[in-house]
C-alpha cells in the first residue's frame, strides 16, 4: 500500500515490477477492505489498476515506515516505471544530501514535464533538482526555485509556490528571482487575493529601484485591486503606473500585459473609447498570447470585449484560436477561463449543449488544479440557467456565492447574486429574488452598479421589483438603464433586456395592451441580436401577458413560437416552462369551461391576491397573516385554485402565473 501511495498511476503490474511479488492477492485483499478502489480497463482484462477510497488514506500510506523504507520504494519505482519523467522523479526522491548529475537530470525532466502540460510535475522536479543541487552553485539553485515557483503558481499549487518563495527569501536569492517567486505565489492563489499584503510588501522590497520588478508588482495589484475590493479606478491606476515602467524597462511582454489591464479597467469604468485605444497599443506590441499568459492577452481581451458587445460569432471564433495556444502552454488557469468563456458565448448563441460541455471541461481543470472554484461554479450556474435546469443552476450559484464570499472575490459575489436572484425570479420565488437583487443594488456584493453590459444583473432586478409590485422601485431603476444604453450600438442586448424589463412594468400596472406591443418588440430584438434564449423568454412573458387579455389563440401561438425557438437552443428549462402553458391552455379549452378556457382562470378576488402572495414565495402561514385567515382557510383556498388553474403544487402555480402576474 506504502508502495502504491508512492506511485502515480499503480497497477497490480508495476506493483510486482516494484518488488512486491504478492502484488495481486494484497490488492484484493485491500480492494475487500474498502482501501482501495479496482479501476478495471475497458476490456476489463489487462493488470488491475487501482487508487485510494479517500486521499486520507493515501497520505496516511505513504507515510508509514520509515525515511528509508520510502527511499527504497522510490528505487524500485524509478526501475519500475514506465515514463521517463516520473523515473526520474523517483530517483531524485529517493537520492539523499545534493547530487549534481541527478539535479541535472531532474530539471531536465522538469523541462519535458512542462512541455506535456502537467506544471505541477514540473514544480516538484524543479524543487528536487534546487534540492540536490550542490552548495557551490547558489545562482543556479536559486534560478530552479524561481522556475519552480512559476510552475507551481501554473498549476494552483500555493503550498510549491510557497515553498520555493520561501527557501529563496531566506537564501537571499537574486532579486528578480524573488520578485519572481513571491508574485508566483500571488498568482498562485487565484481569486482568494484578501490575504496577500505581506507579500505584496516583500515583492516591492525586493524590487527595490528596478523598473520592470516594479512593473511586474504593480500589475498584480491592479489584478488585486480589481477582484479584491472592486477598486476599479485604483485598478486602472496600478495598471498604468505599470506600463509607464515597463514601458521604461524597454519589456514589451509587460508593457503589453499592463495596457491590457488598464483596457479591461476602462471598460467596466463604462468608458469604451478609452478601453479600444488602450486594446490597440497593447495588440501594436505584437506580444504572442503564449508569452504573456493567454488570459492576460490582448487578443483574450478582445474576445471578452466583444462578448460585452454582443458580437458573440467574432468572440468565439477569437476564444477557439486561442484555445490550441492555451493548450500548448498547459495553464490549468488560461484553459479555465477560455472554456468559461466559450461557454457564456455558447449559451449567448443558442448552443445551450455546447455550453454545458464548455461548462464541464472548465469544472475539470479546475479540479485537477485546485483553482478556485467560485468563478467556474458562477458559469456553470449561468449555462443551466439556459439550457440545463434551473434546480442546477440554483445549486451551482449558492456554490458560487459561498465560495467567493469566502474568498473575498467581491466580482463574482456579485455575478454569483445575479444568477441566484435570476433563477429565483424564473422560479417564481419572488420574495428569495428581491432579496439578492436588494442586496446588489444596495451595494452588498459590487461596489457600485456600472456598466449594465458589463454586470448585467440590473434588468432582472427591474423584474424582480415589478413582481412585488415595488413599482416606483422598478420605475427609478428603468430610467437609470435608459441613460446607461441609450447611444452605443454596442448596448443593444442591453437595451432589449431593459425593453423586456419595462414590458413586465407594464403588465404589473394594468396596462396589457402597452406591455403586449413592448414584449413584441424585445423579442424581435432580440430574435435581430441572434439570441435564442433570451427571446425565448421574452415570447413566453408576452404569451402570459396575451393570455391575461383573454386572447387565447394569440397567448397559444406567442408560446409555440416560444417553443419552437427553445427546443432549437436547446433551452430545455425554458422549454419545460412553455410546454406546461400549453399544455394547460389544451387542458383549459378542451374542458367544460367554453372555448375561451375562461372559467379556468376564474378567481376570486381573494384567490387572486393568494397567488400573487404564493408567486412572492410566501409561506401559507405568512398568506394567511396578510389574508386574515387561518392556516387552514389559506390551505383551502389553495386546493381550489389549483383545481381551476390545472396545476399540482405551488411551484407549478407560480410557474403558470409568471413573476408578478395575476391570473
Amino acid at each position: 500500500l506504502r508502495t502504491a501511495a508512492l506511485a502515480h498511476r499503480p497497477d497490480t503490474d508495476l506493483l510486482y515490477r516494484a518488488g512486491h511479488r504478492e502484488a495481486h492477492d494484497h490488492v484484493a485483499h485491500a480492494v475487500r477492505a474498502g482501501l482501495l478502489t479496482a479501476l478495471d480497463g475497458p476490456d476489463g482484462t489487462g493488470p488491475a489498476a487501482v487508487r485510494f477510497s479517500a486521499r486520507a488514506l493515501a497520505r496516511a500510506a505513504a507515510g508509514t515506515g520509515t525515511a528509508a523504507d520510502r527511499r527504497r520504494d522510490h528505487r524500485a519505482l524509478a526501475v519500475a516505471v514506465s515514463d521517463p519523467v516520473r523515473a526520474v522523479w523517483h530517483r531524485a526522491t529517493a537520492t539523499e544530501g545534493t547530487d549534481r548529475p541527478t539535479a541535472e537530470d531532474a530539471a531536465r525532466a522538469a523541462v519535458a514535464a512542462r512541455a506535456s502540460g502537467d506544471r505541477d510535475l514540473a514544480s516538484g522536479l524543479l524543487l528536487l533538482a534546487a534540492r540536490l543541487t550542490p552548495p557551490h552553485l547558489p545562482e543556479v539553485r536559486s534560478e530552479r526555485l524561481a522556475e519552480a515557483a512559476l510552475d507551481a503558481a501554473a498549476a494552483g499549487d500555493v503550498g510549491g509556490a510557497h515553498r520555493a518563495a520561501a527557501c529563496l527569501v531566506r537564501e537571499h536569492g537574486a532579486p528578480e528571482q524573488r520578485v519572481k517567486a513571491l508574485l508566483a505565489v500571488v498568482d498562485a492563489l487565484g481569486q482568494d487575493l484578501t490575504t496577500t499584503e505581506t507579500l505584496f510588501a516583500a515583492a516591492r522590497g525586493a524590487a527595490r529601484d528596478d523598473p520592470r520588478l516594479l512593473a511586474a508588482v504593480e500589475l498584480r495589484a491592479a489584478i488585486r485591486a480589481n477582484v479584491t475590493s472592486e477598486d476599479f479606478d485604483g485598478a486602472l491606476a496600478h495598471a498604468r503606473a505599470a506600463a509607464a515602467l515597463a514601458r521604461g524597462a524597454d519589456d514589451d511582454a509587460l508593457h503589453a500585459a499592463a495596457l491590457t489591464m488598464a483596457a479591461r479597467m476602462e471598460r467596466v469604468l463604462g468608458r469604451p473609447d478609452e478601453a479600444r485605444a488602450a486594446l490597440r497599443s497593447a495588440l501594436a506590441l505584437a506580444v504572442p498570447p503564449h508569452a504573456l499568459g493567454v488570459t492576460n492577452s490582448p487578443e483574450y481581451l478582445g474576445a471578452r470585449l466583444a462578448v460585452f458587445d454582443g458580437h458573440l460569432v467574432r468572440a468565439r471564433t477569437s476564444l477557439l484560436a486561442l484555445l490550441p495556444v492555451a493548450q500548448a502552454a498547459g495553464g490549468a488557469e488560461d484553459l479555465t477561463d477560455l472554456c468559461r468563456s466559450l461557454a457564456e458565448v455558447d449559451a449567448g448563441l443558442g448552443a445551450c449543449a455546447d455550453a454545458l460541455a464548455w461548462a464541464a471541461r472548465a469544472r475539470s481543470y479546475t479540479r485537477e488544479a485546485n483553482l478556485s472554484p467560485g468563478p467556474v461554479w458562477y458559469t456553470s450556474a449561468l449555462v443551466h440557467c439556459h439550457g440545463g435546469s434551473f434546480e442546477e443552476a440554483e445549486a451551482y450559484a449558492l456554490r458560487a456565492l459561498r465560495a467567493s464570499r469566502s474568498e473575498g472575490d467581491r466580482l463574482h459575489t456579485t455575478r454569483s447574486l445575479w444568477i441566484a436572484g435570476a433563477v429565483h425570479l424564473h422560479r417564481g420565488r419572488i420574495g428569495q429574488a428581491l432579496a439578492a437583487f436588494e442586496e446588489l443594488a444596495s451595494g452588498g456584493g459590487s461596489s457600485r452598479p456600472d456598466d449594465p453590459v458589463v454586470l448585467r444583473w440590473q434588468a432582472d432586478a427591474v423584474e424582480a421589483f415589478a413582481a412585488a409590485g415595488l413599482l416606483e422601485r422598478a420605475h427609478g431603476m428603468l430610467d437609470r438603464l435608459d441613460g446607461a444604453t441609450a447611444a452605443p450600438a454596442s448596448h443593444a442586448f442591453a437595451r432589449a433586456t431593459v425593453s423586456r424589463a419595462r414590458a413586465l412594468c407594464l403588465a404589473r400596472a394594468g396596462d396589457l395592451d402597452r406591455a403586449a406591443g413592448v414584449f413584441e418588440e424585445a423579442a424581435a430584438a432580440f430574435a435581430a441580436l441572434g439570441r435564442p434564449v433570451e427571446q425565448g423568454r421574452t415570447l413566453l412573458a408576452w404569451g402570459r401577458v396575451e393570455r391575461r387579455r383573454r386572447r387565447v389563440a394569440t397567448a397559444k401561438a406567442v408560446w409555440e413560437r416560444a417553443r419552437s425557438v427553445c427546443a432549437g437552443a436547446g433551452a430545455h428549462p425554458w422549454s419545460a416552462l412553455v410546454d406546461g402553458h400549453l399544455a394547460r391552455l389544451a387542458g383549459a379549452a378542451s374542458g367544460a369551461a367554453g372555448p375561451d378556457g375562461g372559467e379556468a382562470y376564474r378567481l376570486t378576488e381573494r384567490e387572486r391576491l393568494l397567488v400573487r402572495l404564493v408567486a412572492e414565495g410566501r409561506t401559507n402561514p405568512e398568506a394567511a397573516h396578510r389574508l386574515f385567515v387561518s392556516r387552514k382557510t389559506v390551505e383551502a383556498m389553495l386546493s381550489r385554485v389549483y383545481r381551476k388553474v390545472g396545476v399540482r403544487n405551488r411551484t407549478e402555480l407560480a410557474a403558470l402565473v409568471g413573476p408578478g402576474e395575476g391570473v
